[in-house]
């Protein structure tokens, strides 16, 4: 009888270990072999390095991905895991930078054509005088899908005040402030837009002899963000938000020199433009795929050749003054976008690194626009601004105010 209660015993004790092995979660994967990018391989090196079998939510979401059908489509499930749609985000902040730029030196540009073309008897030089530029513009950018690297879209709307003085002949001291707000669709594939923005504080000076001519402008801007990422395959969706922000420093160098023939003006110049922008770490929430994203930044520095032609005509007391500007623009800096580390928002597994594919280092640029100015001291400017480059575009258009007192 003891022995067969033994035996008994035994069995039930192996059922039961039996059921409770069957009841553990069992280790899905590898994921590493779906990938086909470097930032969805990084991701799913990170799931394959999991000790423990998933419970929750999060084996839900990796059991969604073992069973999609497609190899295209468990690699597509991975790169929606990474920070991918986040790689353009400093890219945002330097656009915003360098439309106001290109609005400063425009109107720097706008002003020497004025002093050139002023009477001897006005004086358009206007030394020790107060000038002040409202400018309000409209902007709208598109930039390609590259590896690691979704398409995104973006629409902007700015509002740029800037005052100066001429403190001796031929010297502008000046200081803008402005603001701008940007819309953007990260990855057309996925609905929700993030929105941005941006306050900026500048100085600007210039000093032409009627001959030659250099400008300078820096600037720091401030950016905030509010995040929104959907990603989704069959069986799973997801919705992350953040609320994050960033810095950014922007500073300009051009000299040219100041042609005349008749009435048509030809400035040729060059140019050197430093960009820095960064994105404070930040952690999503909104369910298992949710990250925790370090900082991260960009570091640009272009070279610029280019020219400006203007002419004017004068009827009563206006000037219309027509002009044009083309120039070429290379990146310096051969990887000027730093990587990007992140890790589930849990912390229970490592972090993994993406290096989205860097934007094309060379661009055309377009500058054309019509200004009219009333008895050399009111100018209105109508401009239109063009960023052309192999894998972007970028359309702005501003309207300008100045007057000088």
């Amino acid at each position: 009888m003891p022995n067969r209660l033994f035996f008994i015993r035994r069995l039930i004790d192996g059922a039961a270990a039996l059921l409770l092995l069957n009841a553990q979660p069992a280790m899905a994967g590898p994921y590493a072999p779906y990938a086909v990018t470097p930032g969805e391989t990084a991701v799913g090196t990170m799931l394959d390095a999991a000790t423990h079998a998933p419970g929750g939510d999060r084996a839900a979401m990796l059991a969604s991905i073992d069973a999609l059908p497609a190899a295209a489509a468990r690699a597509d499930a991975l790169g929606q895991l990474s920070p991918r749609s986040y790689s353009l985000l400093p890219r945002l902040s330097i656009q915003s930078m360098d439309a106001a730029d290109r609005e400063i030196r425009s109107w720097l540009a706008e002003r020497r054509s004025i002093a050139i073309d002023a009477p001897a008897d006005v004086p358009a030089s206007g030394d020790r005088t107060i000038t002040m530029m409202l400018s309000g513009g409209i902007k709208r950018a598109s930039y390609k899908a590259r590896v690691d690297r979704p398409e995104a879209e973006s629409d902007s709307r700015s509002l740029r005040f800037a005052v100066d003085v001429k403190p001796v002949p031929g010297l502008i001291v000046g200081a803008t402030l402005g603001i701008d707000g940007i819309d953007a669709r990260l990855d057309p594939a996925r609905r929700p837009r993030i929105s941005q923005f941006n306050s900026q504080i500048g100085s600007y000076a210039s000093y032409s002899d009627g001959r030659f001519y250099v400008d300078a402008t820096a600037a720091y801007t401030l950016s905030e963000y509010k995040l929104r990422r959907q990603i989704g395959w069959a069986g799973f969706t997801g919705r992350l938000v953040a609320p994050v922000d960033g810095d950014g420093w922007a500073a300009s160098g051009e000299a040219g020199a100041m042609l005349r023939a008749g009435p048509v003006r030809i400035q040729p110049f060059a140019g050197l433009h430093h960009r820095y922008a960064d994105v404070s770490g930040f952690v999503e929430n909104g369910g298992p795929a949710a990250l925790e994203v370090a900082a991260f930044r960009t570091r640009s520095l272009r070279g610029a050749l280019g020219a400006r032609i203007s002419a004017n005509a004068t009827q009563g007391g206006w000037t219309l003054r027509p002009s044009v500007e083309a120039q070429w623009q290379r990146e310096l800096r051969s990887r000027p976008d730093s990587r990007i580390e992140a890790r589930f928002a849990t912390r229970d597994l490592p972090i993994f690194t993406l290096r989205p594919t860097r934007l094309a280092r060379d661009a055309g640029l377009v500058n054309a626009g019509i200004s009219a100015t009333w008895n050399n001291r009111t100018t209105f400017r109508l401009g239109y601004a063009g960023e052309f480059g192999s894998d972007r575009h970028v359309h702005a258009a501003a309207l300008t105010v100045g007057r000088r007192f």
